[in-house]
């Protein structure tokens, strides 16, 4: 026999599928504030270079940056960053070059992930900081001018395989973060 009080609680967990469904992927409503109030450098342990450099930036941004308050989140493996970023729940990641290409394409490892629109904000040797092209153009530029200003970027010996954020283009441009915001 069906009462009222199933037929209201099956409404209900309707009415709420959505709102979970949204936060499948966040374990608890904490994360998604503590998320907007520091810059969380992405990188992995299956690679350790990526956590040395992953604390090396938030070291440099915090100097340049302290209202970004950076800090570095470590996944278990790059499937787990590709699955963050994918969902927008990671905006910037460092990882090698060759992971990023693979992420970008939705290849490989990746592909269950599916194409994922990175762009590069800098480089070191064989890694690279990537964003994803919806990171704020605004950001972009003073987390570049930061990397920068930490002495850890690198120029590429030759043209990258990944294309550069417009925020970072924007500065190396000479737009100023004025001129930025007025667009």
């Amino acid at each position: 026999m069906i009462t009222r009080r199933i037929i209201l609680a099956g409404l209900a967990a309707g009415a709420l599928a959505p709102v979970v469904q949204a936060r499948a992927h966040t374990l608890y409503p904490q994360w998604v504030a503590y998320r907007r109030k520091h810059l969380l450098i992405g990188c992995h342990r299956k690679d350790p270079e990526t956590f040395r450099l992953a604390e090396a930036l938030a070291d440099g941004i915090n100097h340049a940056l302290p209202k970004a308050k950076a800090r570095v989140a470590r996944a278990p493996h790059p499937e787990r960053l590709a699955s963050l970023i994918g969902t927008d729940q990671m905006e910037i990641a460092v990882l090698p070059v060759e992971e990023a290409i693979l992420m970008r394409d939705g290849a490989g490892a990746f592909a269950a992930y599916g194409k994922l629109a990175l762009t590069r904000i800098a480089g070191f040797d064989r890694h690279v900081l990537v964003a994803d092209a919806g990171f704020p153009q605004r950001h972009a530029w003073m987390v570049s001018a930061a990397v920068e200003e930490s002495g850890l970027a690198q120029q590429p010996s030759g043209p990258s395989p990944l294309t550069d954020h417009p925020g970072v283009i924007a500065r190396r441009n000479g737009t100023t973060l004025a001129e930025l915001d007025a667009d």
